[in-house]
């Protein structure tokens, strides 16, 4: 019983880390698994081996929430584009308070913490103007160039899973990659799955030891970084196909819902740290 809610919870974690603008590290903490799972991915062997009997019900459950929440987010991208789009346009704009506030969390923002954003931003802006090699589609065959971005992204969206308030899927998207990856997940494309897999664990390892350094050390300036990217991903999320039709304006309605859902997403954790002011108090 214990192996399967482990299971339950990672699924839930999957879910979350499949949606742009929800976050797996804060499901996870609501999940009071949060610690556990810091903890236990670490490059030592003998501490790893010891702590598989915790991660792998939790990465089976994980795996099985991704592919779920997949075919359904793939459906909606291929019959319902650009709603689908705006919806995500709206939950990137609608996470910038969030990343405002754990910026300005233990202090009010400098003019130097403008540097980081700037980067940040400048980075977003920048890969508008990258293009892949030609031959770069998954369709047409994986190219280096393809296959270096797909470990890139997987990488930092492995690194942005574990931060509490940091959507995994969110990073992918502003990157361009997480079109691929549902693709990849839905055919079961392996040569994609596989470079995917190895950016996600090579991220989780990396992170995992410094991320907690990085946060109490510079916690201004990563979550400012981090606010670059995602404001400046913004041009490159909207529907370049976008119209007054039908489609359009019920994109519109949808980029109104995508802006609420960071913030109602935030509820069940701020819910929980009322119940326990609550019970310290009494």
């Amino acid at each position: 019983m214990k192996y399967i809610i482990l299971a339950l919870k990672g699924a839930a974690i999957g879910i979350a880390n499949a949606i742009p603008g929800v976050s797996g590290g804060t499901i996870a903490v609501i999940m009071k698994i949060y610690d556990e799972l810091l903890g236990a991915i670490t490059p030592n062997i003998k501490k790893l081996i010891k702590n598989l009997t915790f991660l792998v019900p939790v990465g089976i459950g994980m795996l099985i929430g991704i592919i779920l929440a997949a075919k359904v987010l793939g459906f909606l991208f291929d019959t319902y584009n650009v709603p689908t789009q705006l919806f995500f346009v709206g939950v990137v704009i609608g996470s910038m308070p969030l990343i405002y506030r754990e910026c300005t969390k233990e202090s009010k923002l400098s003019p130097v913490n403008i540097i980081p954003f700037l980067i940040g931003a400048g980075i977003m802006i920048g890969m508008l103007f990258v293009k892949p090699e030609s031959g770069g589609s998954v369709s047409d065959g994986l190219t280096l160039f393809s296959g270096i971005m797909f470990f890139f992204a997987a990488f930092l969206a492995a690194v942005a899973m574990i931060i509490p308030g940091i959507s995994g899927a969110l990073v992918m998207k502003v990157l361009g990659a997480y079109d691929t990856a549902i693709a990849a997940v839905n055919d079961i494309n392996i040569p994609v799955l596989l470079i995917f897999a190895a950016g996600a664990v090579v991220g989780l390892f990396a992170a995992a030891g410094i991320i907690s350094a990085l946060l109490k050390k510079f916690r201004r300036g990563t979550y400012c970084f981090i606010a670059g990217l995602i404001l400046g991903s913004v041009p490159s999320i909207f529907p370049s196909g976008f119209k007054f039709d039908v489609q359009g304006i019920v994109g519109i309605v949808m980029l109104v819902i995508g802006l609420a859902v960071p913030m109602l997403g935030e509820l069940p954790s701020k819910k929980k740290k009322t119940e326990n002011a609550e019970e310290k108090i009494n």
